[in-house]
């Protein structure tokens, strides 16, 4: 007998979806502040070139669909906590119409929560602090299994820092004293729960974490020397810039003349103005990298502040400057 296999080649409509949706997040402006739902994470040098938007992030379009189902989830987690008797739930702020919203820091320090709950069965005279996240069952089981071994209120720590930092972060901004999470596999089809208390010294240590980062002019130290590492390095979208010491994104937060204000935007010390998203964003023809993001030793520089030379790691002399780049 003879097996024939049958070529199924791409479809190109649906080929087609994936570059739309790749292109219509290429679109999107770098968000101008450092996350409350990104502190947490493991390593600061990579919050830090976020926060100078040191690289242009292209999604493939395989996360973009994630992150659509999570928006997605959240909305069907919030209509199905409706449908309970005497629970209230509160995705937009009253006084704004818009997502709650809490700052810090001037502004450069910021995050939304999903809303506030009350009428939780297991508490219900207190307000929550709420947050809905999707993620696959593997991760799932594993919160499920941390929260048998450790309890609820220990396990949202061991289970993801980053959630951890935001919970509590959001209720130290609120006043709120308990925090929901609810955690969904893909799609929705099945769901846990993590309710956890207000933890001020850990918000107190995390929002002083993002004061550091946001006044920095170098990045921290790496999280591992290893760009094989698998603490992240190997995922991390930062791993060209920060191991191999590739050239940053031209823009107004890579160039050593631009820094936060006081009242959440940014100022060029080089033209003594305040500097606008859109400005920010394209640059100007005066940019010079910050020295930290160049992979080499500052050799020589203009008085006028035009240009600057470096030695880099290979021996060849590079100037960075309008006229030279």
């Amino acid at each position: 007998m003879v097996l024939i296999l049958q070529k199924y080649e791409v479809d190109p409509t649906l080929a087609a979806v994936d570059r739309a949706l790749e292109e219509r997040a290429g679109r999107q402006p770098p968000r101008p502040y450092l996350g409350m739902s990104a502190i947490g994470h493991p390593c600061a040098r990579a919050l830090w070139y976020g926060f100078r938007w040191a690289v242009v992030v292209q999604w493939p379009a395989e996360t973009l669909k994630r992150f659509e189902d999570g928006h997605r989830g959240e909305d069907v987690m919030a209509a199905r906590l409706r449908l309970v008797p005497g629970i209230t739930l509160l995705t937009l702020d009253p006084e704004t119409g818009r997502q709650w919203a809490v700052i810090d820091h001037d502004g450069h320090f910021r995050g939304h929560l999903d809303g506030v709950i009350l009428g939780l069965l297991q508490a219900p005279q207190t307000w929550h602090a709420w947050e809905h996240k999707q993620v696959d069952d593997k991760k799932l089981d594993k919160l499920e299994r941390l929260k048998s071994e450790l309890g609820e209120k220990s396990a949202l720590r061991h289970w993801d820092r980053r959630y951890y930092a935001q919970a509590v972060l959001y209720m130290h901004y609120t006043g709120l004293t308990r925090h929901y999470l609810t955690v969904s596999s893909p799609g929705a089809r099945r769901t846990t729960s993590c309710r956890i208390n207000a933890d001020p010294a850990e918000a107190a240590l995390v929002a002083a974490r993002a004061k550091v980062l946001i006044d920095a002019i170098q990045p921290p130290d790496r999280i591992s020397g290893d760009p094989e590492s698998p603490l992240g390095c190997r995922w991390c979208e930062y791993r060209d810039v920060c191991h191999f010491g590739a050239q940053p994104a031209f823009n107004c937060r890579t160039c050593r003349y631009s820094s936060p204000r006081a009242d959440g935007g940014w100022r060029c010390a080089r033209w003594d103005k305040n500097l606008s998203l859109d400005e920010q964003r394209r640059g100007c023809p005066s940019h010079l990298f910050l020295p930290a993001l160049v992979s080499g030793e500052e050799v020589a520089a203009d008085p006028d502040g035009s240009w600057v030379e470096y030695r880099l790691a290979d021996g060849r002399v590079w100037r960075n400057g309008a006229a030279h780049d």
